[in-house]
């Protein structure tokens, strides 16, 4: 078998010293990519630099690294392109938004639940940081995800992750399962940021059979045994 698994978080630049991300760091993925290295060959992609130096130690473990958006999907792009997988396991924490434009906010009108915003655009190779305000303009990104089933054509196992934040877990059911469905996911591993540390932390596995509560300790093993049908 030769898996794809993603980990780690995205960072897109605001300018030329400064980016946005997430807290993410991809040890969820990394230690799934771990254990799948010891019934397949695994193909790492993962923004964690110290990730990437393990991963040298593992046998059948190929890692590569990426930062942005636009490097993920680079590598994603190459990599289906080339290899056929017979599962890929999508962790990676990748950017909704990618910065587009600074700017200098100069007044706010409230005006009912709205406010009108006069701006004054200021970005620059470093934005300077005499501004009383500034005001980020974001633009939605590729859900990269959702490009396994159309524009790569991959016929395997995919595995897509989800994370909400104040929610309920009917609510976190209902979203993952539409969001699972939408990217024609095998399965979806679904959680809260609450479920991520401490006593109770797991996830939620979402097929069309249901729904599984899986511990975080165990999480890694049960997502190896997706791949037994695979095998056979």
């Amino acid at each position: 078998m030769r898996v794809l698994v993603t980990a780690g978080n995205t960072r897109e630049r605001i300018d030329d010293v400064r980016d946005w991300g997430n807290i993410f760091t991809g040890n969820t993925g990394f230690s799934l990519a771990r254990e799948i290295a010891r019934i397949a060959h695994v193909d790492l992609l993962t923004s964690n630099r110290q990730h990437l130096e393990e991963s040298k130690q593992i046998p059948n473990l190929a890692a590569s690294g990426f930062t942005s958006h636009a490097e993920l999907r680079g590598a994603l792009s190459a990599l289906m392109g080339r290899e056929k997988y017979d599962a890929v396991f999508m962790t990676a924490a990748v950017a909704d938004y990618k910065p587009q434009r600074v700017y200098a906010v100069i007044e706010r009108r409230p005006a009912g639940d709205r406010e009108t915003w006069i701006v004054k655009d200021v970005q620059a190779g470093k934005v300077k940081s005499t501004h009383a305000e500034i005001a980020i303009l974001g633009h939605p990104t590729e859900k990269l995800v959702d490009l396994f089933r159309t524009e790569w054509r991959h016929a395997g196992l995919l595995v897509k992750f989800k994370l909400e934040v104040g929610i309920t877990n009917d609510e976190l059911v209902r979203i993952g399962q539409s969001s699972r469905k939408a990217s024609r996911a095998d399965y979806l591993v679904a959680n809260t940021l609450d479920m991520v540390t401490g006593d109770g932390a797991g996830a939620f596995l979402l097929s069309d059979a249901g729904q599984e509560w899986i511990p975080r300790n165990e999480l890694s093993n049960r997502l190896k045994g997706l791949l037994q049908p695979t095998a056979k």
